[in-house]
C-alpha cells in the first residue's frame, strides 16, 4: 500500500531521526515514507548522512537514498522502454544503468563531456569511414589513453559509463559504448558487434572490426574467427551482425548481475535484474515497439 508522503522539511527531518528506531517494523515503515517522499527527501538525507556518527543509521540512510534513486531510475527506464522508436536510446539507457549503480551521479555533465569530445574530433573526422575510425582511434586510445582494465576486470565500475569516462578504463562493452556514442555524434557508420566473450565495434560499410579493449586494434573477419576459437566458441557468421541498442543494454546488465552475484551483493544484483527483466519483457513483446 502506498503511504502518504511527508514532503515538508521538518517532517522529513523527523522521519530521518526515526530511522534509528530499534523496532525493525517501525524502521521499515519510516523507510517507506521517506522513499515515497522521493527526490524532496534527498537533500536532507544527504545532509543527515554527512553528519551521521552512528554506523547503523548511516547504513539505513544510504539504503533509503539508494531506493529513492532506484525508483526514479525505474520510472525513467519504463519511459525509455515505452518508446515507439525502432530501437532504444543507447546513451539514455547506459546512463540509467550508471545511476542504478551510483545514485549520486549527475549525468548531464557527462553528456556534455561526450559533446565536447565529439567537437574536438570533428575536424579530424572527415574522409572515408576507415579514415574516421583511424581518427577516433588515435583520439581515444593515443591522446586520451582509454584502455581495457586488465587489473580489475570484474570491478562493477567498469560497466558504469560515467566512471569509464572519468577513469578512462573499462571492459570491452563499456569502452565500445563510448566509441558508439561518439560515432553517433560524428555520424560515423559504426555498430556494436556482440561476439560471445568479447564485444567489438564494427564498420557498417566493410568487414572491419575495432577492439576497444585493446586500444582500437583493427580486426578482420579471420581475426574474429581466431578470437572466438580462443574462447572455445565455434564461428557463426551471425555473430558479426550489428547488435541493437536493446541487446547492448541487456548485455551490460547481465555483466553487472554476474559481477554482483560473484561478490554476493544481492541488493545490487536485484536492482539490475529488475531492469533486465523489464527490458526482456519489452523485447519479447515487439508489438509495443
Amino acid at each position: 500500500m502506498k503511504h502518504a508522503p511527508f514532503s515538508s522539511g521538518p517532517n522529513i527531518e523527523a522521519l530521518i531521526h526515526l530511522l534509528s528506531d530499534q523496532d525493525s517494523r517501525i524502521a521499515r515503515q519510516i523507510h517507506q515514507h521517506l522513499v515515497d517522499a522521493g527526490s524532496d527527501a534527498l537533500p536532507l538525507l544527504r545532509e543527515a548522512l554527512k553528519d551521521c556518527n552512528e554506523p547503523p543509521l548511516a547504513t539505513r540512510i544510504r539504503t533509503v537514498i539508494g531506493d529513492i534513486a532506484q525508483a526514479d531510475v525505474e520510472r525513467h527506464w519504463e519511459a525509455l522502454l515505452g518508446t515507439s522508436a525502432p530501437d532504444l536510446d543507447l546513451e539514455a539507457g547506459a546512463f540509467l544503468i550508471a545511476r542504478a549503480g551510483d545514485p549520486e551521479v549527475e549525468t548531464i555533465p557527462y553528456r556534455e563531456r561526450l559533446d565536447g569530445m565529439a567537437a574536438e574530433l570533428q575536424p579530424l573526422s572527415s574522409g572515408t569511414p576507415r579514415q574516421i575510425v583511424h581518427a577516433m582511434n588515435e583520439y581515444l586510445f593515443q591522446i586520451l589513453r582509454f584502455r581495457g582494465n586488465t587489473q580489475r576486470y570484474y570491478d562493477p565500475n567498469n560497466s558504469f559509463l560515467h566512471r569509464v569516462l572519468d577513469d578512462r578504463v573499462g571492459i570491452p562493452i563499456s569502452l565500445s559504448v563510448v566509441y558508439l556514442l561518439l560515432g553517433q555524434r560524428l555520424c560515423a557508420p559504426v555498430a556494436g558487434i556482440g561476439l560471445p566473450g568479447h564485444f567489438l565495434v564494427g564498420l557498417r560499410t566493410e568487414p572491419v572490426f575495432i577492439d576497444c579493449f585493446r586500444q582500437g586494434t583493427l580486426l578482420t573477419e579471420k581475426d574474429c574467427v581466431r578470437l572466438l576459437q580462443n574462447h572455445g566458441v565455434e564461428f557463426d557468421r551471425r555473430y558479426l551482425e550489428p547488435c541493437s541498442h536493446a541487446q547492448i543494454l541487456a548485455r551490460m546488465l547481465r555483466n553487472l548481475i554476474a559481477v554482483y552475484q560473484n561478490r554476493q551483493e544481492m541488493t545490487e544484483e536485484r536492482r539490475f535484474r529488475r531492469l533486465l527483466t523489464a527490458l526482456e519483457n519489452r523485447e519479447n513483446h515487439p508489438y509495443v515497439h
